[in-house]
């Protein structure tokens, strides 16, 4: 959205009625946080020590080669999410800055006025709260068998409360009305396919039930490994840029697609995210957000090789569409969706 856009927007903030905390009060809390992260820690260390010796990290029969060795990155990557999660607390703590105060919950007016014709075009209450989308994600991820750290709910909430001025203000100027709370999500294979909808996947040439490489190139995905709530729009392309005059960028090329990911790789989604966003919505309302018919296939934060990666659900053959193209390509049911990334 352009700067006259963003000005021409009506908004008002409503925000929780308790009382703000002292930052004496905010301070011990974060000490509190702090210190219920040791027993996290050592919990894991143990569980990985016990790894190493039962042969969890061994591929199993059956199993394809290196998914052994996936599970170990992974359950290295979360004692390492836990370890850069208690330096950041100790880092905050020490500097003596000011804590900000955060609500669980934020709920938003939103008006989006043209600034060509002056009109009005969507009126819409957003109310968001925390509490509220950890217990649906939890629930999420376990009909669909996704494990989760021990830590799971203070590492997103603690993300929710460092960012929580941040993520207000995304919602006031660009009308985002969703949210998703995700895992670290290393392991591609695994995640497809548990994110599986009705017949899978299709590359062009091939039909699966997992998404694991692209022409045997791996998928290159920034900040995967991070636990992450992301803002989002429960909306189609088209319905996004009419209800928030935000460019969607329908018909871009992979080139210039790629440009907006090493801009602002924090405002576009990655394959992983994708994923979840897909079956979330398909499992909630049995609707497919990047509907290929609806024009709302996107271009994605992740490369397999010098490709770009590109994905949509196709309603012929009820399948989600996972490809990859060189720099000249372009689609216009084929754009770029707007969000916002927190870690």
């Amino acid at each position: 959205m352009n700067f006259e856009a963003t000005t021409n927007m009506a908004k008002s903030v409503e925000k929780t009625g308790k009382p703000e905390k002292s930052q004496e009060e905010l301070r011990a809390i974060l000490e509190q946080k702090l210190g219920s992260l040791k027993p996290t820690l050592q919990e894991g260390i143990k569980e990985y020590r016990a790894a190493l010796s039962d042969g969890t990290f061994e591929d199993a029969d059956g199993e394809p080669a290196g998914t052994g060795e996936a599970r170990k990155e992974a359950m290295q990557v979360r004692m390492t999410t836990i370890v850069d999660r208690a330096e950041k607390m100790r880092a905050t703590l020490d500097s003596k800055e000011t804590l900000p105060q955060a609500g669980d919950n934020i709920s938003i007016n939103y008006t989006y006025t043209n600034p060509q014709t002056n009109t009005v075009e969507h009126q819409e209450t957003i109310d968001l709260s925390i509490e509220t989308k950890l217990t649906d994600f939890i629930s999420f991820y376990k009909t669909t068998s996704v494990d989760l750290p021990p830590d799971f709910e203070d590492t997103m909430r603690d993300i929710w409360e460092r960012n929580f001025d941040e993520i207000q203000k995304s919602i006031e100027e660009n009308g985002f009305n969703d949210i998703l709370i995700i895992p670290s999500t290393p392991d591609i294979g695994d995640l497809s396919k548990k994110m599986k909808m009705e017949s899978g996947y299709y590359d062009g040439i091939n039909s699966n039930t997992t998404v694991q490489t692209l022409d045997g190139i791996p998928f290159t995905n920034q900040n995967s490994d991070k636990p992450r709530i992301i803002l989002y729009h429960n909306r189609t392309l088209p319905e996004v840029q009419t209800t928030t005059g935000l460019d969607v960028h329908l018909n871009i090329t992979a080139e210039d697609a790629m440009k907006l990911f090493k801009q602002h790789p924090d405002k576009h989604m990655t394959l992983p995210d994708f994923l979840i966003l897909e079956a979330k919505i398909f499992k909630r309302s049995n609707i497919h957000i990047s509907d290929w018919n609806q024009k709302s296939g996107q271009w994605l934060n992740t490369q397999s090789g010098a490709l770009l990666v590109d994905s949509y659900w196709n309603p012929d053959n009820r399948m989600l569409d996972v490809d990859a193209y060189a720099s000249t390509r372009q689609r216009s049911r084929l754009g770029v969706r707007p969000s916002r990334c927190f870690y």
